[in-house]
């Protein structure tokens, strides 16, 4: 990057140094996903915020928003409960300018959101493989990397599609998929999309079973609640089935990696069985997440989940972290992931093993700041309402982070002339003793289309890291550019 003449900036390193950056991982096997977008919480009392309102910490690493419950002469209908009722003119498409800016700033911060497409209630059938063809068109089109004049959420990308199928005729999404991953495909591969399912836990869930046996996913998280084999068997007997789910990902899915993540009711008031508090649910974490294909778990929904605390909990134990503290993400690296093709098969890899070190750098934060949750309804599609059961205990919130190493006030600057060279940088990370690998992220924050830049160090027993002195590169930059500096630790091994 070429510093122009002798310019000064600041670098707010105030929120952004001392925070771990994380990008989505689809092999990691400590995903916790949330739906988003039916405001099911107002049935435990509550009110479901911006989908910004979720993106702020590290719990959630993927959202799946909620939901395309309708297909009307092959076209999707979109259904945010009141987080959008604005249509396009003419159109019964929703128009969500805010919604899309939330879900870019998501991405920024490096969570996956994808559009889910079913419910508990709705017709969205694809009852042959030229539905699915036509409807695989719609979508790329107005949610992923196509062009059409009604995108709901703008300019947003989605980074995949998601299926809660669980009534209606089927057969066509097997083609649905397999003509996504075309396109994927030939979009060049600059971007990764995923495709992703929420069976139910009955085996095989019969109104997926046809997309799960013939299409590529690459991840499917299990819904097991409201059923026989759901997390309120767990211990009983034999029918909670995670160990035929694992099975079917390494016999019969055509990704041999695909993850296999634990579905569970974010709280009271989300499902009318397999409600079950944190110490429990880190009980059945702790049995399952030896599965070979385990990869995290899920909960229906956002709101639910914040409000028992049930996610933030789980998200701890799947960590690791004794400490309560959750790391606030910021823009990672831009990934260049190739997609898999759609037909063929593409090649299997080696499962990862994942064992994310507890490193945490000293925080230096401002106050954030904190958007209003908007005025929400009653309308959830993914379960009807039911009788709350007698509440689980809420997983306690976690405890303040640490006070900031500095001495004066609760935000940091740093003065860097970036006419020469931006001299060594050193951050301090607990000593643990674990090899730890910390990159240090220049991001050009005037200039939105500056592909971000890295210089790496490494540190084997928690000293200062020393990051090496960044050199004036190739492309130009207006002065008095404003710059962030993020430092990542490593979040695989």
């Amino acid at each position: 990057m070429k510093l122009l003449r002798s310019a000064l900036y600041v670098a707010s390193v105030a929120a952004l140094l001392g925070q771990s950056v994380c990008a989505f991982d689809p092999l990691s096997r400590i995903n916790v996903v949330n739906y988003w977008g039916q405001n099911s919480v107002s049935y435990a009392g509550g009110k479901e915020g911006d989908l910004i309102d979720y993106c702020q910490d590290g719990t959630v690493n993927v959202f799946a928003l909620a939901f395309i419950s309708q297909i009307q002469n092959g076209r999707p209908i979109l259904n945010l409960a009141n987080h959008c009722e604005q249509t396009f003119p003419g159109t019964t498409i929703l128009n969500c300018p805010k919604i899309g800016q939330d879900i870019k700033a998501c991405q920024a911060s490096g969570k996956a959101i994808v559009i889910s497409i079913g419910g508990a209630s709705g017709a969205y059938s694809l009852p042959d493989a030229a539905a699915g063809r036509t409807f695989a068109d719609q979508i790329w089109d107005l949610f992923l990397g196509g062009s059409s004049g009604t995108r709901p959420f703008g300019d947003a990308i989605l980074d995949g599609v998601d299926l809660d199928l669980e009534s209606g005729q089927n057969a066509g999404y097997v083609a649905f998929v397999d003509s996504l991953r075309t396109k994927f495909a030939a979009s060049g591969g600059a971007r990764r999309y995923y495709i992703t399912a929420a069976p139910q836990c009955p085996y095989p869930d019969m109104a997926t079973k046809d997309a799960l046996e013939h299409s590529w996913f690459d991840l499917v998280w299990v819904q097991f609640y409201n059923n026989y084999c759901g997390v309120n068997s767990f211990g009983s007997g034999s029918s909670f089935n995670f160990a035929t789910w694992n099975n079917w990902a390494t016999t019969v899915s055509l990704n041999k990696n695909v993850r296999i993540l634990l579905g569970v009711p974010g709280g009271p008031g989300a499902a009318g069985t397999g409600v079950i508090d944190a110490a429990r649910l880190n009980n059945i974490l702790a049995s399952v997440k030896s599965y070979s294909n385990f990869g995290g778990v899920m909960m229906w929904d956002a709101g639910i989940a914040r409000q028992s605390g049930l996610a933030a909990s789980a998200a701890r134990f799947l960590r690791g972290s004794s400490s309560g503290a959750l790391d606030t993400p910021k823009p990672p690296a831009p990934s260049a992931a190739p997609t898999p093709p759609a037909a063929p098969a593409p090649p299997s890899v080696t499962i990862p093993t994942v064992t994310p070190p507890q490193v945490q750098v000293p925080t230096v934060t401002a106050p954030a700041t904190v958007i209003a949750p908007k005025p929400t309804d009653n309308n959830n599609q993914h379960q009807p309402p039911t009788p709350a059961p007698t509440p689980a205990a809420a997983a306690p919130p976690p405890p303040p982070p640490p006070p900031p190493p500095a001495a004066s006030g609760a935000t940091t600057t740093t003065t860097l002339d970036i006419s020469a060279a931006i001299p060594t940088l050193n951050v301090k990370v607990s000593d643990d003793g674990k090899p730890t690998i910390v990159r240090v992220h220049v991001h050009n924050s005037t200039q939105k289309s500056y592909e971000p830049e890295w210089v790496t160090a490494w540190d084997w027993q928690g000293h200062p890291y020393k990051i090496p002195s960044y050199k004036p590169g190739q492309s130009s930059v207006a002065p008095n550019a404003g710059f962030d500096i993020v430092v990542e630790t490593n979040c695989r091994n």
